[in-house]
């Protein structure tokens, strides 16, 4: 089994949470179609908080400052047909402007209030993390 530490941003401007939704394109994805949060799977030669920065700014296009860690969360997911053991570690990160340029891995982005997300279907550990959002923003 592979273990994948990846660093998620709870990614926030003026008030609004960024959502991103996973395209069919993404050929490592588990949730076709789910709501999620950027992040991504940290590298071994990079720090967590740096790696964060990048699969933010790769997956969004965004420049972001990591803040607090908020929560961890892990799971056991098939991707690529091998069992995986994927720790996923969620950081407050305040967004220097709301241009989101998305990657092939979502097909779509909506900047939501964190307590108003409407009918989304969401990913793992999303809902809970919302509404650490509404209680932090």
């Amino acid at each position: 089994m592979k273990l994948f530490v990846g660093a998620k941003g709870v990614v926030h401007h003026k008030g609004k949470v960024l959502l991103v939704r996973e395209s069919s394109e993404y050929a490592d994805g588990t949730g076709e179609g789910q709501w999620d949060m950027v992040g991504g799977r940290i590298e071994p030669e990079e720090t967590v908080r740096d790696g964060l920065v990048r699969e933010v700014r790769e997956e969004s296009g965004l420049t972001v400052t990591p803040g607090a860690l908020l929560d961890v969360f892990d799971g056991f997911p098939e991707i690529r047909g091998e069992a995986c053991h994927v720790v996923r570690l969620y950081f407050l990160c305040e967004a220097s402007s709301a241009d989101v340029v998305l990657s092939d891995d979502h097909d779509s982005y909506e900047w939501v209030d964190p307590g108003d997300i409407g009918e989304k279907v969401l990913m793992n550990d999303i809902r809970e993390m919302l509404d650490v959002a509404k209680n932090l923003l």
